[in-house]
């Protein structure tokens, strides 16, 4: 449990450090995205190199900045153990080397999105992802060493770097014929990740101080309890973080030329990522006990069931607000998740403050769902406002969001397996019934018959799915 934590603790820093990007990810493909839109495809070359250059040179300000806390991190600021402590500090020197190739490594992964090349990212995601689950589990059968499990890791960091930069110079070629880094081009990067860098300050804190905070008051192995049960909940978003990421260059390119198909396509978002969501909330809501028991042990269990279940409508409400978030970016309005962070940060802290003490952990998951709640409802009052086309959508989706969220809590009153099965397949029924005749258009419906049925089905081309 106390390497674990440990483990937890390193990459939450890392995942703070990542602020050092400036928001130039997310900036350079609103740029790329507005430039293919607007059709002045020479401008993309001096978008990428200059971002590429500007964030590796922050990669490399901030891996100086870890080399020099590492100490002061592992000595004094966290809880931990003395045996741990000198495998702690060679954990962050691991990771400090990876922190260029990290914060950069956003700029191609912005450009490949804005060209919709989803094909590239999945394949280098997907490749990433498996790697960092059995190149450790690999590492494990040699030493329990963190510091070689670590190394191990930041290796496949540094691959999938090199992976997503040939690919970046595959599909736009000019990069190799235009190697252009303009300070007139890093100005209006710079304005627009500058607000998210504002709001890279704030997410963070709210992200992940909760475990800073646990760490601090309870025993190291508290924040295992309260880890687990999140990264577990926290993956069902994975279906609407993803659709996000395709609506987002999306709305970069019609949100302010075509609001008719923007708001289509923040309709239909919506809905499909309530169809997404309810199936595997509900099942891990209801079956939180086994499946903590099984996979993690009786004791893990007891401390993180109530953690679990309090996340559940967090995450269900945080991952509907992926959507307007990328409409909110799309319109070129990067001042508004800033404002929002600040405007949540004091009052995420002071429920921290009130609930941790008292409810302890539990405290830490109720004070979260409630921070992503007020947060969802900011972005999508936001979406209105800038998209007033909007607005029949998230009316029917707050009544559907409603009704959904109470299908799930009415489960934790049920104590026998056999009434939560039940209750697991009448739900689902009566959802995809619904689903079926309400959420879906006819000629949805249609599609998803055909590609059933296997007729007429092919593979659409990128250039089709971006049209």
């Amino acid at each position: 449990m106390e390497r674990y934590g440990l483990l937890t603790l390193s990459t939450l820093v890392i995942g703070y450090l990542g602020l050092f990007d400036l928001g130039l990810g997310r900036a350079a493909t609103q740029q790329v995205s507005n430039a293919l839109g607007s059709d002045n495809r020479d401008r993309v070359p001096g978008i990428f190199w200059t971002s590429l250059l500007l964030m590796f040179l922050l990669g490399i300000l901030a891996a100086a900045l870890l080399a020099g806390l590492t100490p002061w991190l592992v000595h004094r600021l966290l809880n931990i153990p003395s045996v741990l402590q000198s495998e702690g500090e060679r954990v962050f020197f691991a990771l400090a080397v990876s922190l260029p190739f990290v914060i950069s490594g956003s700029s191609l992964s912005g450009t490949l999105v804005a060209f919709q090349r989803f094909d590239y990212m999945t394949s280098v995601g997907a490749s990433v992802g498996i790697f960092s689950f059995i190149a450790p589990l690999a590492m494990l059968g040699l030493t329990h060493n963190l510091a070689w499990i670590v190394a191990v890791l930041v290796l496949g960091r540094l691959l999938a770097w090199g992976a997503m930069f040939v690919l970046c110079l595959r599909t736009a070629p000019e990069l190799t014929t235009n190697l252009q880094v303009s300070g007139a081009l890093a100005r209006p990067l710079l304005s627009f990740g500058g607000w998210i860098t504002i709001s890279g300050i704030a997410s963070p804190m709210m992200a992940y101080f909760d475990r800073f905070v646990i760490a601090s008051m309870f025993a190291l192995s508290s924040v295992s309890y309260y880890t687990v049960p999140f990264q577990i909940v926290n993956k069902l978003g994975i279906l609407s973080g993803a659709m996000a990421g395709v609506l987002f260059p999306a709305f970069s390119a019609t949100a302010q030329s075509n609001t008719s198909r923007a708001s289509l396509l923040f309709e239909r978002g919506t809905r499909y990522s309530v169809i997404a969501l309810f199936p595997g909330l509900l099942l891990v809501f209801v079956f939180a006990p086994e499946i903590l028991t099984v996979f993690f042990g009786a004791d893990l269990a007891r401390h993180g069931l109530a953690v679990l279940r309090c996340l559940v409508p967090g995450v269900f409400v945080n991952s509907l607000a992926y959507v307007p978030g990328g409409l909110v970016l799309g319109i070129n309005r990067p001042d508004l998740p800033a404002k929002f962070h600040l405007l949540e940060l004091p009052i995420y802290l002071v429920a921290l403050v009130l609930l941790l003490p008292r409810l302890g952990i539990t405290g830490a998951a109720i004070a979260w769902s409630l921070r992503v709640t007020l947060d969802a409802g900011l972005f999508y009052a936001a979406a209105t406002v800038l998209l007033p086309e909007t607005r029949v959508a998230v009316g029917r989706l707050a009544c559907f969001s409603f009704v959904v969220l109470v299908s799930i809590g009415i489960a934790a009153l049920l104590s026998s397996l056999e009434a939560r099965l039940v209750y697991v397949a009448v739900s689902l029924v009566m959802f995809f019934t619904i689903s079926w005749a309400y959420l879906l258009e006819s000629t949805e419906r249609a599609i998803l018959i055909r590609q059933v049925l296997r007729s007429n089905f092919k593979v659409p081309a990128p250039n089709q799915i971006a049209r």
